[in-house]
């Protein structure tokens, strides 16, 4: 049997597939003796309760959160939501799974993406930065990490390939700007664009859940860009020291308020461009509706505080 999503389950359904678990919990019958293992499983299509019934905790192991498990059951309705009740269960290595099955992953062509971002990279016409993001886009490592990360975990773009998607984002608007802002350098602020949030590579993981890695507690986003982009500029000979500066400056700026984690203020045109549109795109996203959530309608935002009318991207 091939691969089922949470999303395509239906009452009545027998199901063989691998899902994540999300909760836990062994709890006992209320009206005799034993218990039952009380799960909650999901994949990037949705979540489902599970149940497996007469488990016994002390000689069946226990599954943590996180951990990958196939299971075998068969789909019932409970109080007008779809439950899952399993005959059983074997852990699956996370070694054996793509991630983006099991976690939200934006719903655009993550390949499509990186091509238009790379077209973009390859327009730039100042030989010194052209050469500082063909140092990135040539980096197999990198790309590979820079097509799935995500660009936060809950905040936006909080998914697989998010980190690409708002990048994509603001690459396309550069054009816009530019020619609304003659006076801005389209080099800057292009290879700006791009770089600005590259330290979420390393701020952030995704193997089991999207979480923060200790040197992103420790040094956040803005640092840990700062760090990339400057090993890299340093490995270029002839580097000009204002241009990487004011490289530097754009990236250390780009959240635009020291209330918001800014370490500066934008100094300078390409700098406040960046800035708004980091801004704009972010804001935006947390109106759109999300892998959990994906229909349209009203829901309550917790990170906007006010009641969302989301419509299908």
């Amino acid at each position: 049997m091939g691969k089922v999503w949470v999303g395509q389950l239906q009452d009545g359904d027998a199901v063989e597939t691998v899902l994540q678990v999300r909760r836990v919990a062994v709890q006992s019958y209320r009206n005799r003796e034993g218990a039952f293992l009380r799960l909650r499983l999901g994949d990037r299509t949705g979540e489902i309760e599970a149940r497996l019934w007469d488990f016994n905790w002390q000689t069946q192991p226990v599954p943590a959160v996180g951990d990958l498990v196939s299971v075998v059951g068969q789909v019932t309705t409970y109080q007008e939501a779809l439950e899952l009740h399993i005959q059983g269960f074997d852990f699956v290595p996370w070694e054996e799974a793509d991630p983006a099955d099991y976690l939200p992953v934006t719903p655009r062509d993550r390949a499509a993406l990186l091509a238009e971002v790379r077209a973009a990279a390859a327009t730039v016409e100042n030989r010194f930065l052209a050469a500082l993001l063909d140092s990135f886009f040539s980096d197999g490592t990198w790309l590979a990490a820079f097509t799935t990360a995500p660009a936060a975990k809950v905040n936006h773009h909080a998914y697989i390939g998010g980190l690409l998607e708002h990048t994509a984002n603001l690459v396309r608007a550069v054009p816009v700007l530019v020619q609304n802002y003659p006076q801005a350098d389209r080099d800057l602020l292009l290879t700006g664009v791009i770089l600005h949030d590259v330290g979420k590579i390393e701020e952030y993981t995704w193997d089991r859940f999207i979480g923060v890695s200790d040197r992103g507690r420790l040094l956040g986003h803005i640092v840990l860009g700062l760090e990339a982009v400057g090993r890299r500029i340093d490995a270029i000979p002839g580097f000009p020291p204002a241009l990487r500066d004011k490289l530097l400056h754009i990236i250390t700026s780009h959240h635009g308020r020291y209330e918001w984690q800014s370490p500066k203020r934008p100094k300078f045109l390409e700098a406040c461009l960046v800035h708004h549109l980091d801004l704009l795109d972010g804001e935006a996203n947390k109106f759109l509706p999300t892998a959990i959530s994906p229909q349209e309608g009203w829901e309550w935002v917790d990170r906007l505080d006010r009641w969302v009318y989301r419509t299908p991207s």
